[in-house]
């Protein structure tokens, strides 16, 4: 027979009614933050120059890869073909509905569908997207490559730093 200790008896009672508010105050922030408005994942651009585009594969790499043009001569084509491979197989992995938004190229048709997905599942599919090489960020304009251009843009990072 275990014989008991008075004073267990209030740490259990303090302990089941801390635990108890806690819960009471979690499910009241949980129905608050749903009268107000799921919490989205949004493709914003940082900056009106910049817009936000989908790279979207047509399908798996051909058997006959061929790497034309400059820049291509030191390249690997097996190194290539296993990149656009995983890339593929990245978009195939997408929900059908996710893969029809991107196959639009219009940034609102993808959000939409970011939006209706729980947080944490947009938020895989978004880095998924960056490393495959589908979501791109490109900069409006014209961008001067002499080098008197990159000269008079030395400096700017294009990170806005707020006082």
């Amino acid at each position: 027979m275990i014989s008991s200790d008075a004073r267990a008896e209030p740490v259990f009672i303090n302990d089941m009614e801390s635990t108890y508010k806690h819960l009471v105050e979690r499910v009241r922030i949980s129905q608050e933050e749903e009268s107000i408005g799921k919490e989205q994942i949004q493709l914003i651009p940082e900056n009106p120059n910049q817009t936000i585009s989908f790279n979207v594969p047509d399908g798996p790499p051909p058997d006959d890869l061929v790497l034309e043009g400059p820049g291509t001569e030191n390249m690997d084509v097996n190194e290539v073909r296993k990149a656009l491979q995983f890339r593929w197989d990245v978009f195939e992995g997408f929900p059908e509905d996710f893969q029809e938004a991107l196959k639009t190229n219009e940034l609102d048709a993808v959000n939409k569908v970011l939006g209706d997905m729980e947080v944490s599942v947009a938020e895989s599919i978004v880095q998924q997207l960056d490393m495959a090489g589908i979501l791109s960020f490109a900069e409006g304009g014209i961008r001067d490559e002499t080098p008197a251009g990159k000269a008079a843009t030395a400096g700017s990072s294009g990170v806005t730093e707020v006082d």
